[in-house]
């Protein structure tokens, strides 16, 4: 019996210490990583990132929207691929060009 309770004990004691390792804002569901995805996106991005939506699934995120071209496209994804949590980063995202033929 008190094998029973030690290894119970033990393995307490691993789970807490192994959650030191998470990082700090590594997000608890869905919701909150699109929310950090879509946060670094603006901070990092700037008005690059006004047309651009996240959503998330299990660790990967897909952005949806608008870009100016496939550079921003590129670096959105990059951007969205550094935040914690983040485990594939997928893109829908379209591009347009500000170029007008006359």
């Amino acid at each position: 019996m008190t094998r029973s309770i030690h290894r119970i004990a033990a393995s307490a004691l691993f789970a807490l210490a192994a959650g030191a390792f998470l990082p700090a804002h590594a997000a608890s569901n869905d919701a909150d990583l699109a929310g950090q995805v879509q946060s670094a996106l603006s901070s990092k991005l700037g008005s690059d990132a006004k047309d651009l939506t996240v959503t998330a699934d299990n660790g990967s995120i897909t952005l949806h929207g608008w870009a100016q071209g496939p550079q921003e496209e590129a670096k959105a994804r990059y951007v969205a691929s550094t935040v914690p949590g983040v485990a594939n980063a997928y893109s829908a995202v379209r591009t347009f060009s500000s170029d007008i033929n006359e």
